[in-house]
């Protein structure tokens, strides 16, 4: 009688997810914006656990506040190769978890990302600065909103 260690796999990490909050979070993986390609997200839901040794991944630093982070494959169809450079943001608390390296089980279920916890905020995309919100334009004060008038 052989195993069918796919079909388990599948099943495992099924019954896993289904455990739901607080173990499993929701939130957003993205592939940011470069000058070949635009930005890639997908929905997914994420179990993360804190890293003592980074060697699985082929990383040997790590730092405080490194997590593993494991999401199913079938999520991240949209996203093609994720990897170092991509970042997870978590739905509840807005919190950043940048990629440092990433790795696909062999049964080709789910993938293991090694992250940092980052303060990083999104700044938006690459238009052209028109105005600010603070100084307006370049024209002339006449009065200051904070101050007013000097009489």
């Amino acid at each position: 009688m052989s195993l069918n260690l796919p079909m388990l796999t599948k099943r495992a990490v099924a019954a896993v997810f289904r455990l739901g909050p607080p173990l499993v979070r929701d939130g957003v993986f993205v592939r940011p914006q470069t000058n070949a390609a635009s930005e890639v997200s997908a929905s997914c839901k994420v179990i993360g656990t804190h890293v003592v040794s980074g060697f699985y991944l082929g990383l040997a630093p790590v730092t405080p506040g490194t997590e593993n982070l494991m999401i199913r494959a079938s999520e991240l169809v949209a996203v093609v190769a994720p990897g170092a450079g991509d970042y997870f943001v978590e739905n509840t608390s807005g919190l950043r978890r940048n990629v440092q390296a990433s790795r696909m089980d062999p049964s080709g279920e789910f993938y293991v990302f090694q992250c940092v916890r980052s303060i990083d905020e999104d700044w938006g995309g690459l238009t052209a600065h028109t105005v600010s919100e603070d100084f307006g334009d370049l024209m002339l004060a006449t009065a200051f909103e904070d101050r007013m008038n000097l009489n």
